[in-house]
């Protein structure tokens, strides 16, 4: 990866700032992932203090009726927090977005509970939420944009791809500290409050992102945008960045439609140990443990796709992602749906998944960065991305609980085959192929 850094760079120039240009663009990722997989993995232990309910499962719903929320304040994230990156440079928005994302954390781990202070406690996780959501609708984009562009040409996915591979780490470890957590503190300790101590956790890595980001140097392609800028003494407002997408209908349409997929994301990624455990009764911490093998699957499988996709092209690995999902959602989430599941199914059936899912990430921060110039890129990916995933990810899990008190896997399945088949003939007519395509 030594082309991926701008020699000239001051910071970017040696090997180690290379490292932390690389990971300091990419960790940001780690924290937002990191927050949303534990809130979705300890969201069944804490929904009764903070959501109470006379049933089990309407308190379950009402406690990812929040994680949704959270995505709402996506979309306002990435019309406030996308123009301004466009317009002042990524480095200084990526040290806003992190500490914002740790601050929902923390306020998450001091909530006092619905018996305390009653209906205040389910309004602050809910604004804890938004602020994250917020935090996230500038971030994934804006490191999309960092990371590509200090890529090089030919290497462009596989450079970027800490950014993928940050996800799959995210999970990972969120999943280790759910297992952990509940398989070292009592049921009653859990509930009472070591449900906080993860949470605690990702406000604290918060504040070591910051510093990781502290005094990277702006991408090259973005100093030559504001160099150009300076030379034509042009005047660069954001919202002349968000009118000007107008410009670019397919290329937003295309965004909104493989940020569909993340659809697979959340319910494979983080909500399926909870689906085990309605369908099949498997223990959490055994699914956790499943989760732990399906996220090193993850992370092993993006950066060896997005290197194969330097090669052949990216929409091979879109197309195969839909199609994947397509064909075997229905007999895979089936296989959970039986009585006294058995880790080792579970275990097989969240690795598949896993797999399939890294198909779509390993190339799709990449593709969204080469379907746009760099003065509307930030705008451009985040937000429609934002939008659907507020629309499509973050109720994943809540629908999955809905769609499963209705009628079992079928009902699930076929919502997400409906979302691979709209990705499928969208790839086959619209999506170019992005490979190979300057930045500049």
């Amino acid at each position: 990866m030594s082309e991926a850094i701008d020699s000239g760079a001051s910071v970017a120039g040696t090997r180690v700032g290379r490292q932390r240009t690389l990971w300091g663009g990419a960790f940001g990722h780690f924290i937002e992932f990191y927050d949303w997989s534990i809130y979705g993995f300890l969201a069944g232990i804490f929904a009764a203090q903070m959501f109470p309910a006379g049933n089990a499962t309407v308190s379950l719903i009402a406690s990812f009726a929040a994680f949704a929320v959270g995505f709402l304040g996506r979309p306002i994230g990435a019309f406030v927090l996308s123009p301004l990156a466009d317009k002042y440079g990524r480095r200084v928005m990526l040290s806003a977005t992190i500490l914002m994302a740790g601050l929902g954390s923390l306020v998450v781990a001091i909530c006092p509970t619905y018996a305390e202070v009653g209906i205040v406690a389910p309004l602050i996780i809910v604004l804890a939420r938004l602020l994250q959501g917020f935090s996230a609708g500038g971030e994934y984009q804006i490191a999309i944009s960092f990371l590509n562009e200090h890529a090089p040409t030919r290497n462009r996915a596989f450079a970027a791809s800490p950014q993928q591979f940050s996800i799959g780490i995210s999970v990972l470890v969120a999943t280790a500290v759910a297992a952990l957590t509940t398989k070292y503190l009592s049921p009653a300790d859990l509930t009472a409050w070591g449900w906080r101590l993860p949470f605690l956790l990702g406000a604290v890595l918060s504040l070591f992102g910051f510093y990781l980001r502290s005094g990277l140097d702006e991408t090259p392609t973005f100093a030559k945008q504001q160099r150009e800028n300076a030379r034509t003494r042009r005047e660069v407002r954001a919202t002349s960045i968000v009118s000007s997408l107008a410009k670019f209908p397919r290329e937003v349409f295309i965004v909104f439609v493989v940020s569909l997929n993340g659809l697979q994301y959340y319910l494979w990624m983080i909500f399926l140990p909870t689906y085990a455990y309605l369908v099949g009764g498997l223990d959490r911490t055994l699914g956790f443990a499943g989760s732990i093998l399906a996220s090193i699957t993850y992370c092993i499988c993006v950066p060896l796709f997005a290197f194969i996709s330097d090669r052949i092209g990216r929409k091979p690995f879109l197309i195969g992602a839909a199609l994947c999902f397509l064909l075997f959602t229905y007999p895979l989430l089936s296989m959970l749906a039986v009585p006294h599941l058995t880790f080792h199914v579970f275990a097989f059936v969240a690795v598949v998944g896993a797999m399939f899912v890294s198909l779509n990430n390993a190339v799709l921060g990449t593709v969204f960065a080469e379907l746009f110039p760099t003065r509307v890129r930030a705008s451009g990916i985040g937000i429609p991305y934002a939008v659907c995933s507020s629309i499509f990810g973050g109720t994943a899990p809540m629908v999955a609980a809905w769609l499963h008190q209705l009628g079992g896997p079928i009902y699930l399945s076929l919502y997400v085959m409906v979302v691979c088949f709209i990705s499928l003939v969208t790839h086959a007519f619209l999506t170019p192929e992005t490979r190979g395509r300057s930045l500049d």
